[in-house]
């Protein structure tokens, strides 16, 4: 395979990227920054051996250690200020002072603001909403008012009169005064005068405006309005005709009063009003271009129609117009510009002394005759960002459609397919299968079908001559034992034998299943995945000559449990695919005996090995659950056997929990054992022996007289488990709990906790279908790129109530067209926390180079914060941490997957009552606001612009934020089509919406009854899009769990609040190696007639009594502590000048963390201790603890030959005291990969 680097997916190279504390990757570089040692992979067992540094240039010359430059951006430290977001919350309550905060119950200052960042969100999800509506309904008004009534000239009846191109409805009008000639007639329409359809623009005259200097009185003595010269033209009724201008005399019909002018000018405003007293707008007459076309006396300017044959009826002997002007040129010759459009004509004149364009304006004073028919600029604003809208919204939900339907009918049963059930019909019994199954959730678990091995492949697929590349172990049988990669103890061998697999696989003892051995996986990334994780026999840096223990020898260092479930052989592959060590981890909080006992048997019977699966149950705290007899950790213990420790025996350890305050210290105590099932919900011959592990956080001595004692949030429960694996993979510092619970999980497994690759996460009120895990496993185990995945979760108790009926579909919906269409693009932005699976280490091109996932520092760094202080972390972190999770890999990780299995099925209890559900859909929705908000700032999601996940997720948030006015237009839009004016575009839009759903059901599932849940839920929809989403929004500064988990004499608090100072002193972390030559110690003075055959003792030499709490440990205990000290003083005199090496060695280091530091960041003392620890993650990705723990010293070391800068690790030079030579090993050139998840 060419491993050549190359460019992928980024502009930048990765060695020039900037890593600064905003980069997605910047704790992981933190921990390589100082150190330029390289490794040999995972498959060369060798110690990583010091590299010089080499330019990236054409010589390639080493450079001098003096001009390396240190690139560290050390992290800025978080700073009060008074930022605009902060000034914008005491803005909006500047009303609210202190005083009236605490009467409202608002202590303390933390809650105080809480409730300003409240009210400053809400305020900004108002203005969204008034924005959003403003664009839907007021937006069209203000740019592009409702034309009013307009009339083409043909149409109009005899009840209209026309006046400068409007139409008065004067047929009910009777406010016209009496006139002598026309006796009592006073409506000009009717007989004598019939005006009714004619033009009266000619007797209201527009004078003395734009035509004052234009058209001028041929007397200088006289002017316009004078009762000689009262109007330009003759006042006469028109039509079609034109005044003459001999009548200019006769000014009977001219309105020039005052009286006249002001009862128009009501009428050009109010409209005309009739006898009841009701006003009739004037209307517009229009015309378009094709009536101007066939004419050659009407033309247009600005969009208004003139009759320029109306100049004709300007008396040329009383008038003077400008000369060799417009009004000249048109009186010389109307046929030159009539039938055209004179504004490009009048703008582009250009001759001296003569003034178009106010000629122009004039004529539109005294000859518009009406307007062309034409939209303003507004209306075509609108009509753009109308359609704009239509289209960008009508697309996005069609593209999500389409997609889930291309995702049902081609991916989805693809995903986690095991090459059985293709056919349709196939699929179409199996869902009905899963449908009956989630029937009831408290319903015995189901019997594990076997499955058929894999057939053989006919040709072999590797040659005995064929050489395996350096640092792999591809085709190379011999140097791959089991996957426990250790060889077992003789009397483990001996306890054992009947379950170890040799060439013919026989049934795996105490499981209660058999399983045919498999060929080779045809995937070739199977077939490359077990080649990876098999390792071949030690490769060391020494002469063949060393005395220390090859792989081949190696023995486990810990006395295994005679029940633990023996490994496999290398090619077992029952489902067609390499198998994956997996955790699968539960976390409770105050379950009954019922959920527990469920959710326990769901992952203990399914069909996935038990080799290769672990049991972890944390319990968060000594809960009793409302109802509940006895508290929940003890309800966990009570379902284990073959305890390592007898419970009663088991010592709580200390650990730094994510707390602020005194509540970081937090103790805990680990059981180890097997599951013991209840013969009455598994049948005795379907009860395997699963390895299991409970820790059962009890807090710190001084919390046993608190209500919840050791309760410190299901995310702690989390990062136990993940600041676990990242200190088992960069060989960190632990603390005792964590090296107990190392200890614990290879002694019950007979695994090496580095060894696991997987973690499902499951909520004690989940039920996982028989072949689900495998299902996820599969997918993860074919692909390497996928960091997440997520099933479907199904309801159990659907027709519990209304409040459960309601949420069927809901569920349906989020799954099949929401996180189907984010799996088409490997970016599903929310895998539940009830049922979902993360990678923790992925492997790295085909020399077995590892990528740290959710082991990776950046997402802990992040995923631990313990300080929360904001609205916006708190609810991250204290009510939406398993969405908070997701998106933390989406932004660590952009360009590997995050996929949802359809085939994968879980099924789980919701709330049956409605008060329990507006308290989840309150952390919920808030917590989705959250993380949206924070996924929108994701830029490395896949797409641009708007065709572009980022551009889903911003219309998603503005969609979340806005529901309440987005069901309240959708309820006024349906009240208007119901009253006859009907928005017909925003109506389609809103079938489409509801109706899309219903569609994608017939085309993908074929289950009808989910159209009848879809009714039901539309009935619903008050309650999901304004009901809901208010009370989260006005409770944004809740951060309580509220009616979802009832404790016995619970009272409500903020779990997450301030209290006191951590005092780091109660704890101590030390490396697994200093932890192991403590325990050697400990044997060793417990035997000391055996000093001198101790270093070739077995490991199991540690029994279980080895650390009890007896008085002889204790003893034994005191006395290593003298022997470190007095070996310490030992080293000090007899230092060479290598011996400042040997500071790394130290037995202990308190773990002294600043009070603003987080988890992950040790003080400077220790970071300056850490600097000389030669590795990085690299390095101890290859770690391999089984093949250490031989080397692991029994006494402080002497001093260090003087090896300059070509010794290779602490181990190795530990390893050095034991040898006469050391050949330092050639480097290996660094993982190249992916700018997204390797460290150039």
């Amino acid at each position: 395979m060419n491993t050549t680097p190359r460019r992928q997916t980024s502009l930048i190279r990765p060695e020039r990227e900037r890593i600064d504390p905003h980069h997605r990757q910047y704790h992981t570089h933190r921990r390589t920054q100082h150190e330029e040692e390289h490794y040999r992979p995972t498959l060369d067992r060798s110690a990583p051996t010091r590299r010089s540094v080499l330019r990236r240039g054409i010589l390639a010359r080493e450079d001098e250690e003096k001009h390396t430059i240190d690139e560290q951006i050390p992290f800025p430290t978080k700073s009060r200020r008074c930022d605009l977001w902060i000034t914008f919350c005491y803005v909006v309550t500047c009303c609210c002072p202190p005083i009236i905060l605490r009467s409202i119950g608002k202590k303390d200052k933390s809650a105080q603001f809480a409730y300003r960042e409240k009210i400053g969100l809400v305020s900004v999800i108002l203005c969204l909403m008034a924005f959003v509506g403003f664009l839907t309904f007021g937006f069209t008004q203000v740019v592009c008012p409702r034309p009013p009534l307009s009339f083409r000239i043909e149409t109009l009846n005899s009840g209209y009169v026309i006046i400068h191109g409007w139409a008065y409805l004067l047929a009910a009008w009777k406010g016209h005064p009496p006139v002598p000639a026309w006796g009592n007639v006073t409506n000009p329409i009717y007989p004598p005068v019939n005006a009714g359809g004619r033009d009266a623009s000619m007797l209201f005259q527009n004078i003395n405006g734009k035509c004052y200097q234009i058209i001028t009185p041929k007397s200088q003595t006289l002017s316009v309005g004078q009762p000689e010269l009262p109007t330009y033209f003759p006042c006469r009724l028109f039509s079609n005709d034109i005044p003459d201008s001999a009548t200019y005399g006769n000014h009977s019909g001219c309105h020039t009063s005052d009286a006249a002018r002001s009862a128009f000018a009501t009428m050009t405003s109010d409209g005309v009003p009739d006898a009841k007293g009701k006003f009739y707008k004037a209307g517009r007459i229009y015309y378009d271009w094709m009536d101007i076309y066939a004419t050659d006396h009407l033309a247009v300017y600005n969009s208004n129609v003139l009759n320029l044959n109306l100049l004709k009826a300007l008396p040329p002997s009383l008038f003077d117009v400008p000369p060799a002007g417009l009004i000249e040129s048109i009186l010389a010759n109307t046929t030159l510009y009539g039938g055209q459009d004179l504004t490009h004509i009048v703008a582009s004149h250009r001759t001296p002394n003569t003034q178009w364009a106010q000629e122009a304006s004039c004529l539109m004073d005294i000859i518009k005759v009406g307007e062309i028919d034409t939209k303003s600029v507004g209306c075509i604003a609108s009509d753009v960002v109308l359609y704009a809208s239509l289209i960008v919204i009508l697309g996005v939900i069609l593209v999500k459609f389409a997609l889930a339907v291309v995702f049902g009918w081609f991916l989805s049963w693809k995903l986690g397919n095991f090459k059985e059930g293709c056919s349709y019909r196939e699929r179409m019994r199996r869902e009905m299968e899963i449908e009956n199954w989630t029937s009831g959730i408290y319903r015995p678990a189901e019997a594990i079908k076997p499955r058929k091995s894999p057939k053989r492949t006919l040709m072999p697929r590797t040659s005995r001559f064929t050489q395996p590349d350096t640092g792999s172990m591809h085709f190379n049988a011999i140097e791959r034992p089991g996957s426990a990669m250790w060889k077992q103890s003789p009397r483990y061998q001996d306890s054992r034998a009947l379950g170890q697999f040799g060439s013919t696989v026989g049934p795996i003892s105490e499981t209660g299943m058999r399983r045919p051995a498999g060929s080779e996986n045809s995937r070739s990334f199977s077939s490359r995945r077990q080649s990876e994780t098999s390792p071949p026999s030690r490769r060391t840096s020494v002469s063949s000559s060393s005395g220390l223990t090859s792989t081949s020898s190696l023995s486990c260092p810990y006395a295994i449990s005679r029940h633990a479930v023996p490994q496999p052989k290398r090619d077992y592959m029952p489902f067609g695919f390499a198998l994956a060590h997996t955790i699968c981890l539960v976390t409770c909080y105050s379950e009954g005996e019922d959920g527990l006992r469920t959710t326990l048997d769901s992952i203990a019977t399914t069909d996935y090995p038990n080799s290769h699966k672990l049991i972890l149950v944390i319990a968060d705290g000594i809960i009793t659950g409302h109802g509940n007899a006895a508290s929940t950790p003890d309800i966990c213990v009570s379902m284990m056997r073959d305890f390592l420790v007898p419970p009663e025996e088991v010592q709580p350890c200390s650990y730094v929990a994510i707390a602020d305050g005194t509540k970081r210290h937090n103790m805990a105590k680990i059981y180890a054992g097997f599951y013991k099932y209840d013969d009455a919900t598994v049948d005795p011959s379907q009860q395997q022996q699963v390895s299991m592990i409970t820790i059962a956080k009890c807090g710190a001595p001084e919390e046993a007289s608190e209500s919840k004692p050791g309760n410190r949030g299901k995310r702690d429960s989390q990062v136990i488990l993940m600041s676990f694996l990242q200190k088992v993979m960069f060989d960190e510092r632990m603390t005792m709990l964590e090296y107990e619970f190392f200890i614990n999980i290879w002694r019950i497994t007979g695994v090496s906790p580095d060894k696991y690759e997987i973690v499902l996460m499951v909520d004690a009120d989940t039920k996982v279908y028989p072949d689900a895990l495998s299902r996820l496993i599969s997918c993860m185990v074919n692909d390497p790129e996928v960091s997440g995945l997520c099933g479907e979760t199904k309801i159990g108790n659907k027709t519990d109530s209304w409040v459960s009926m309601i949420q069927v579909f809901e569920y349906y919906i989020s799954h099949h067209q929401s996180k189907a269409f984010e799996s088409i693009f490997g970016n599903v932005t929310c895998l539940p926390g009830c049922f979902c699976m993360y990678r923790i280490k992925a492997p790295k091109g085909s020399n077995g180079h590892w990528v740290p996932i959710l082991a990776n520092p950046d997402i802990i760094e992040h995923y631990s914060e313990n300080v929360v202080d904001t609205l916006h972390k708190k609810n991250l972190l204290l009510l939406g941490e398993d969405r908070y999770l997701s998106t933390l890999m989406l932004r660590t990780f952009p360009r590997r997957k995050m996929l949802f299995v359809p085939q994968a099925v879980c099924k789980t209890v919701v709330p049956d009552s409605f008060a329990v559900l507006l308290s989840q859909r309150r952390r919920w929705i808030n917590s989705t606001i959250h993380n949206l908000m924070e996924l929108v700032f994701v830029r490395d999601l896949c797409g641009t612009f708007c065709f572009s996940m980022q551009f889903v997720v911003f219309m998603e948030l503005v969609g979340t934020l806005a529901l309440p006015a987005a069901i309240s237009f959708t309820l006024y839009l349906i009240v208007l089509a119901i009253i006859g004016q009907p928005a017909v575009l925003s109506l389609i839009l809103l079938a489409l919406i509801l109706g899309l759903p219903a569609v994608l059901i017939v085309m993908t599932s074929r289950k009808l009854v989910y159209v009848g849940w879809m009714l039901i839920y539309l009935f619903s929809l008050p309650i999901w899009n304004f009901v809901l989403p208010t009370y989260a929004y006005w409770h944004f500064d809740d951060f309580t769990w509220g009616e979802t988990r009832k404790v016995e004499g619970e009272t409500k608090d903020n779990h997450g609040d301030k209290s006191g100072e951590f005092d780091s002193s109660k704890i101590t972390m030390k490396k697994w190696s200093e932890y192991e030559r403590e325990r050697k110690l400990r044997a060793r003075m417990a035997r000391p007639q055996r000093f001198q055959q101790f270093l070739d003792l077995p490991g199991d030499v540690a029994s279980e009594n080895d650390r009890s709490s007896s008085a002889s440990t204790a003893v034994a205990s005191r006395r290593v502590t003298s022997l470190q000290a007095a070996a310490v003083s030992t080293r000090q005199i007899a230092t060479s000048p290598s011996s400042s090496h040997t500071g790394t060695l130290r037995a202990s280091s308190s773990y002294r963390p600043s009070s603003s530091a987080s988890i992950a960041q040790p003080t400077d003392d220790l970071e300056d201790r850490d600097s000389q620890d030669i590795g990085s993650w690299r390095q101890y990705s290859s770690l391999d603890y089984s093949q250490r723990v031989e080397s692991v010293p029994l006494d402080p070391l002497p001093s260090l030959p003087d090896q300059g800068d070509d010794w290779t690790n602490v181990l190795e030079s530990i390893d050095t005291v034991y040898q006469d030579s050391v050949t330092p090993s050639q480097p290996s050139p660094p993982p190249h990969g992916e700018d997204d998840d390797s460290i150039a």
